[in-house]
């Protein structure tokens, strides 16, 4: 079942100021009773009193305090009943005459008797009583007690009014909060429909637009911001998958092409066998650069999702750099190059690392150093074991990096300026050394020597 926020915070406030109103208005509901209660009994001990003094020592006759007044009338107008009676709890006048009948309690006028306030309730007539004793020391006819009653309608009634006008307070003040709440929710949850409403129409194809919800809460406005920054990278990754896509199909376009016009070439006549040798050659080189372009390829694209985990061992970092200087001999004394490997002392650099992945990223770094360092150059080569990580260091002095560069440098494909897109790489060698460091944890580098030429950092972690 689909919630709605709005009607989910209008419904919940409302609950809340709901019970917060039932609790107050019960408290105030308890408070208000107990006054009344206590002024009752404040009213009838008072009249009590007043009673029991009058007639201490007084020696009048029944009839000289009888009020002509019809019961009905009495009840609503005075509400009084003053009854006399023996320790024995027997009536022996009332006034009203008519009140002689009224319930005692035996126990109330022994309390009584004996200087103790006491009360008592009830019903009279299918009507409550709520009665006070009094002792009266001096009274005549053996009259010991006095018991002043009153009927408690009027207060039930009155708790019974102000019941029903608390309960409408809850119940107003409840719509009203619902009220007030679900227009305040529409407008607390209006800035997240626009946004919602602006997001399904932004599509692969038109990551360019950006969120502009009218939200002047700083909750909203990080939100969109927060929207707005990640279309910003989903656009940024598909406009480089877009790219990556198409340098891929360039790249591998341009070996197919020549692959096939060689072999077409070879097909239009009878070659001999050592031209069809020549052909199949420079075939062979076209599949092994495909071949190693295909297999970048899928380091790259499985590191980024997380497919490839190293397979650590210990490996000593030195002897690694100098396997990797031993397979680039060739090609380094071509150029007349000079290879400074600075290491550390015998197993100074052995840690736990993925061999083959780290013998990889060696040679990435320094086949790239040999391809943009002119002839007669200078290459520096270093290892700096660190106390939590291993740190390779792969310098030349050649043209060096254009600044704007810098930041694409270990991209797909990426190209920068000519000074340094010479050789026949496949393009993603700085690619894959980056995702190799990246899957040991660590991270690679790149900078302008203040002399002048490239520098590389890579750090692997230790652990």
């Amino acid at each position: 079942m689909r919630q709605s926020l709005r009607r989910t915070l209008a419904v919940r406030f409302a609950a809340t100021m709901a019970v917060g109103l039932a609790v107050m208005s019960s408290a105030i509901w308890w408070a208000a009773s107990s006054v009344l209660r206590h002024q009752f009994d404040q009213n009838i001990t008072a009249s009590g009193f007043l009673v029991a003094n009058e007639l201490s020592g007084s020696q009048c006759g029944e009839g000289a305090h009888a009020i002509a007044l019809n019961s009905a009338r009495y009840s609503k107008t005075i509400n009084r009943y003053v009854v006399f009676r023996d320790p024995h709890c027997t009536a022996i006048r009332a006034i009203p005459s008519w009140a002689m009948d009224l319930p005692a309690d035996s126990a109330a006028i022994a309390a009584a008797i004996r200087g103790e306030p006491s009360f008592s309730e009830a019903r009279w007539h299918d009507k409550p009583m709520r009665s006070t004793y009094l002792a009266v020391p001096d009274g005549a006819e053996g009259e010991r007690v006095v018991q002043v009653a009153a009927s408690l309608e009027p207060v039930h009634s009155l708790q019974r009014d102000m019941l029903a006008v608390l309960m409408g307070i809850v119940v107003f003040g409840t719509v009203a909060a619902l009220a007030g709440a679900w227009m305040l929710a529409g407008s607390a949850v209006r800035p997240v429909m626009e946004i919602t409403e602006q997001a399904t129409h932004i599509e692969a194809g038109t990551l360019d637009q950006r969120l502009s919800a009218h939200a002047t809460a700083d909750e909203y406005r990080g939100l969109v911001g927060v929207l707005n920054r990640m279309l910003d990278r989903l656009g940024g990754a598909f406009s480089a998958q877009r790219r990556f896509t198409a340098d891929v199909s360039h790249e591998l376009r341009t070996p197919l092409t020549a692959l096939r016009g060689e072999i077409e070439v070879a097909l239009r006549a009878d070659r001999s066998p050592r031209e069809y040798q020549r052909v199949l050659h420079s075939a062979l080189e076209e599949i092994d650069r495909m071949t190693t372009m295909t297999e970048e390829l899928l380091l790259i694209s499985r590191a980024e999702a997380g497919l490839v985990a190293p397979q650590r061992e210990p490996v000593e970092v030195d002897m690694v750099v100098a396997a990797a200087i031993d397979r680039l001999r060739h090609r380094i004394e071509d150029k007349e190059l000079r290879v400074e490997h600075v290491g550390g002392p015998p197993n100074s650099h052995v840690t736990r690392l993925d061999r083959a992945l780290v013998t990889r990223l060696v040679d990435e770094l320094l086949e790239n150093a040999v391809t943009y360092t002119d002839p007669g150059g200078r290459i520096t080569v270093r290892n700096e074991h660190l106390p939590d990580r291993v740190r390779l260091v792969v310098e030349d002095n050649g043209p060096g990096i254009g600044a704007k560069d810098l930041p694409h440098l270990f991209e797909p494909y990426y190209r920068a300026d000519l000074a340094r897109t010479r050789g026949a790489g496949t393009g993603l060698g700085l690619t894959s050394a980056a995702a190799i460091a990246r899957l040991h944890g660590g991270e690679i580098r790149a900078a302008n020597r203040s002399e002048g030429g490239a520098r590389f950092e890579v750090d692997l972690p230790t652990s």
